[in-house]
């Protein structure tokens, strides 16, 4: 959920006096950091993420008097001129990303991402789903006792943030790696998320593939609900954060993946419906057997034997007919349980997106 921006309209005093000039006051002061020296921080976070078949871990040491400057800043926005909010909501949040006290944190946090990344021989598709991956991986949470965005050093020491929070950090370090990336913004569905430049996988209204960084998911898939339940239906504003040249370019293997996924959902809809209607079938055939049944065993008590012998063919005739029932629906039980694992895996497999799409390639998906 993105948190609400606040912002202060405030009016400027007029100052007479012609010797002295004209007093400028800024259009607008964002909220900043001022480290507050001789903090400490009570725990460093270490972050271990499984990536493409093996574990990585994060471990960097942030400066605690930026951190706790963080803490203790004043997020609002404080604006001496009107401005419509397409241009002072790009500035908000801009605020946070690039506060200049920062950048040692975002050098620190890169290098060790570059470390996993050149041990690795990643390309740069590879080194972007590295990168949110990781943020995809800080745990996703809300804090209803603050109503605003964090600065990205308060994401990563925190190890937990919502929405605006991680994407803000995830556009970050995009940024300073030379993506073209940008925030997306929803304004009615109170939700942000990240793009990044692409070649393919647009969405919607933009050039940007992208983003979802509340939980580990394949770059340019959009989720199909949010939390709660909201779908995602308007076009975002889009912030632009890095106007690099790196781009994403294996959207033609995200969109097999998409693919497959979708086939693979549908799939498993046709056979529960089909899996529903066998069932009450056989549980009718059983029933017909049990009444069956019922009658011969009086007739056998009643010393019927006659009457019995010839219900003897009708019954196997029967028993035989729900036995082929039950072997077809244990058959297309045992389709489902595959195409529901297969599912799975793939949506699971974002932190492997080549792996995946091996996986998907070679699933029929029309």
């Amino acid at each position: 959920m993105r948190k609400r921006i606040l912002f202060l309209f405030l009016l400027a005093a007029a100052i007479g006096g012609a010797c002295l000039g004209f007093f400028l006051r800024p259009e607008f002061v964002p909220p900043a950091i001022v480290p507050l020296e001789g903090a400490s921080l009570n725990q460093t976070p270490v972050y271990t993420l499984l990536f493409e078949g093996g574990m990585e871990t994060i471990r960097i040491d942030p400066d605690p008097a930026v951190y706790a400057g963080a803490k203790a800043a004043n997020r609002s926005l404080h604006l001496y001129t009107d401005m419509p909010e397409e241009e002072w909501i790009p500035i908000y949040y801009l605020a946070f990303i690039n506060e200049p006290h920062q950048e040692p944190f975002y050098a620190d946090l890169l290098g060790a991402l570059r470390e996993i990344r050149d041990r690795r021989g990643l390309d740069d598709d590879r080194y972007l789903e590295l990168i949110a991956v990781f943020v995809q991986s800080i745990p996703y949470e809300t804090d209803a006792s603050v109503s605003e965005p964090k600065f990205p050093i308060e994401t990563f020491v925190d190890a937990a943030g919502d929405c605006d929070d991680k994407s803000l950090l995830l556009a970050g370090l995009l940024a300073r790696e030379g993506y073209g990336v940008s925030l997306l913004y929803f304004g009615g569905e109170t939700h942000m998320a990240v793009g990044v430049k692409s070649a393919g996988c647009g969405y919607r209204n933009t050039s940007f593939a992208y983003i979802e960084t509340t939980n580990v998911s394949y770059v340019g898939i959009p989720p199909a609900t949010l939390s709660g339940g909201a779908t995602l239906s308007s076009d975002p504003l889009v912030i632009p954060v890095g106007q690099g040249e790196r781009s994403y370019t294996a959207c033609n293997q995200v969109q097999t993946i998409e693919r497959a996924l979708s086939a693979l959902r549908d799939r498993a809809a046709v056979l529960e419906t089909e899996l529903e209607a066998r069932g009450r079938e056989i549980e009718a055939m059983r029933d017909a057997l049990d009444v069956l049944g019922a009658r011969m065993t009086s007739l056998l008590r009643a010393g019927d034997i006659s009457e019995y012998n010839r219900l003897v063919q009708d019954y196997n005739r029967m028993a035989g007919d729900y036995n082929q029932a039950v072997d077809a629906y244990n058959a297309l039980l045992d389709e489902a349980e595959r195409v529901v694992d297969l599912h799975n895996d793939l949506a699971a497999g974002a932190h492997d997106r080549p792996a995946s799409y091996l996986v998907a390639r070679a699933y029929p998906s029309g």
